[in-house]
């Protein structure tokens, strides 16, 4: 019956091989996703999905014939990272454990390797230093470890004491510091790279700079944070030093509004962008909280169904990269999407087909 079933297999893949021949002359053409769609005038791209390996290399022949090749696959992601030259780190609190992938050598792997089996209990938050080494929390043991560039680890830090739990924190590159989102304690927990803590601020409540469970945290220009405030249902913008700025966003379901806030990102030119897991979308705001604009909508990945470009089952992480790059947790459909936004560079090198790019560089979103 095994020799049986592996000639099927290696006739369906000689049936295969042909089609793929008689195709090869034929030039084919991707089809490209814009938001807002054409002919409104495009500001991002939608760049791909991913679940394993398989989405950014095809498996080897072999493994092809005889389905021996067991994919490293996401199975509950929750927040992402990218070190903006190829490698994508996210936390998957089901393994658990950080999946890296790498896209310039076309693999998926374990973080630390052997190493990181079994180091980790509850990962969640993860980003990048000045220096490109890797910060990822585990929120049950209440560190964060530090692996290099190279994946090898480099130590940890010890937050026990000092926070009740470790969300979708951020790091201050230019002012070395860790900015740490504490939900269990309502307050946001600033440390030095060594783990030291420097100061925090907030405490429970709906006041201007209270917080009722805020999970998520990320920097604008000039260090500002802005803290993903999920219970209050708002985002609010604070100084680098905990100083209170602004707030913006309410429960509800008109434009704008949010359902159930999980993540919070800016990109270069300081638009803020939120993941509503509830609404499985995103919505997008000036830096002083003007509704600009809203990506994505309700989608299951079911067996035999194609990718829906920005289609989404509970968003949760969200992570834009120095090169704008906007990386999204796709949770509920165990996987991760990558979307551009139409800087006036990438708009250079990847042209699209009609359409004339702003004469003024840094043409922001419009306001709808």
């Amino acid at each position: 019956m095994k020799s049986t079933s592996l000639v099927t297999k290696f006739l369906g893949m000689l049936i295969i091989i042909g089609l793929l021949a008689g195709c090869a002359g034929q030039k084919q053409v991707a089809r490209r996703y814009f938001w807002p769609p054409q002919p409104d005038t495009p500001r991002i791209e939608w760049l791909g999905a991913y679940q394993s390996q398989l989405d950014i290399r095809l498996p080897s022949w072999y493994a092809s014939i005889t389905g021996e090749e067991e994919p490293n696959a996401l199975d509950r992601p929750l927040y992402i990272a990218s070190d903006a030259a190829g490698k994508i780190y996210v936390s998957d609190v089901l393994r658990p454990a950080f999946m890296v992938f790498d896209f310039l050598g076309k693999d998926v792997h374990l973080l630390g390797g052997k190493e990181g089996i079994g180091l980790f209990e509850h990962p969640t938050g993860v980003d990048l230093d000045a220096a490109g080494n890797v910060y990822t929390a585990d929120n049950k043991k209440k560190k964060i470890f530090v692996f290099g560039g190279d994946e090898k680890a480099k130590g940890a830090l010890d937050l026990a004491g000092t926070v009740k739990s470790i969300g979708a924190f951020a790091i201050d590159r230019e002012r070395r510091r860790i900015i740490v989102p504490d939900a269990q304690d309502h307050k946001v927990a600033v440390f030095d790279l060594a783990g030291k803590l420097l100061f925090s601020f907030g405490k429970r409540g709906t006041e201007d700079g209270e917080f009722n469970f805020p999970v998520a945290v990320a920097l604008g220009k000039g260090g500002e944070i802005f803290v993903c405030d999920v219970m209050n249902a708002r985002i609010q913008r604070f100084t680098p030093d905990g100083k209170f700025l602004l707030k913006f966003g309410e429960r509800g379901d008109s434009p704008g509004n949010f359902a159930l806030i999980k993540g919070v990102a800016l990109d270069s030119e300081n638009h803020v962008y939120v993941t509503d897991g509830k609404a499985n979308t995103i919505i997008i705001f000036s830096d002083k909280g003007e509704f600009l604009t809203t990506l994505g909508a309700t989608f299951a990945i079911e067996a035999g169904s194609k990718v829906t470009p920005g289609g989404f089952l509970v968003p949760q992480g969200i992570y834009i990269d120095k090169n704008d790059t906007i990386f999204v947790v796709d949770q509920l459909n165990h996987r991760f999407q990558k979307f551009q936004y139409l800087t006036e560079r990438y708009l250079r090198e990847h042209p699209i087909a009609g359409y004339q790019p702003p004469a003024k560089p840094g043409a922001s979103l419009p306001v709808k």
